[in-house]
């Protein structure tokens, strides 16, 4: 049956492979992307074979564009039946948004939390629907320190990448227990080490460094995006909720990703933030 599907960071690697499997399903695309023209560009190449595509520009590293973001969607496309939340990024260098927010952050969780939360909605009327956190085995190894979440006083770039996939877990966890009274499921997954433009946004050593281990180790995107249009498509899974996959398949994932007290902390963390800085008010669940 066909399916409106919301892809974020549509216009690359994981997201651009979802974007073509999907539209062979003739599914009703909504695509998200921050460069106009690579946006433009994968809008038309889809159309051509047919498909319905919208696209939206939005640079999610920044809250107000994604709450903007989620309300020009669930305004225009009052149904959803799956979100699949995949931008993120690696920042090396501490940086921060025009919004004053540590950057990996901001656009790792922060986006996440916003675009699903705001599109309950959309999603609540498709009836069955489905969210997708597209996570990372990073998380292994790492706990969160809520003294210094946005590394303020101490950043490490990859130590703060793997914290940010941590909660991506925590969120899911969190919000497949508070929609469990719905029949909206969301799952979260790690796509695997992907040859993708992961890292080029940096310069120097660490972009040296990961095109190499790309170049040596990565698998491919299509390879990288598979469990990703599994838990967009199959029905096994039309009803599992608040897991982590890894190969299609449910892995238990580290140790401290099961902390309930820490995945409310920081659920409890952000709605204060988004609230307190922004006057973020969501639909509600």
């Amino acid at each position: 049956m066909k399916k409106t599907i919301v892809i974020t960071g549509a216009t690359d690697g994981i997201g651009r492979v979802c974007a073509h499997s999907f539209a062979k399903n003739q599914d009703e695309l909504i695509l998200v992307g921050r460069n106009p023209d690579k946006l433009a560009a994968l809008v038309y190449s889809l159309q051509v074979t047919g498909a319905t595509v919208h696209s939206y520009i939005a640079d999610l590293s920044l809250a107000k564009e994604t709450f903007l973001l989620s309300e020009t969607i669930r305004k225009n496309h009052p149904k959803i039946d799956v979100l699949l939340n995949n931008a993120g990024a690696y920042f090396d260098q501490y940086t921060l948004t025009k919004e004053g927010l540590e950057s990996t952050f901001a656009l790792n969780h922060l986006n996440y939390f916003i675009l699903s939360l705001g599109l309950l909605p959309s999603l609540k009327r498709a009836g069955e629907a489905r969210i997708v956190n597209v996570a990372s085995r990073a998380h292994m190894g790492v706990s969160l320190n809520f003294e210094d979440l946005l590394g303020e006083k101490e950043y490490s770039g990859w130590k703060q990448y793997q914290r940010s996939k941590l909660m991506n877990i925590y969120f899911t966890y969190e919000l497949a227990e508070r929609l469990n009274q719905t029949k909206i499921t969301v799952n979260c997954l790690h796509p695997g080490f992907v040859k993708t433009k992961f890292g080029q946004n940096n310069d120097g050593l660490a972009k040296i460094l990961l095109t190499f281990a790309q170049n040596i180790f990565a698998i491919s995107e299509d390879k990288g995006s598979e469990t990703s249009i599994f838990l967009v498509t199959d029905p096994s899974v039309s009803s599992v909720s608040g897991k982590y996959f890894v190969k299609k398949k449910i892995e238990k994932s580290s140790e401290p990703s099961y902390d309930v007290t820490a995945r409310r902390n920081l659920w409890t963390y952000t709605e204060e933030l988004l609230k307190s800085k922004f006057n973020f008010k969501f639909p509600g669940f």
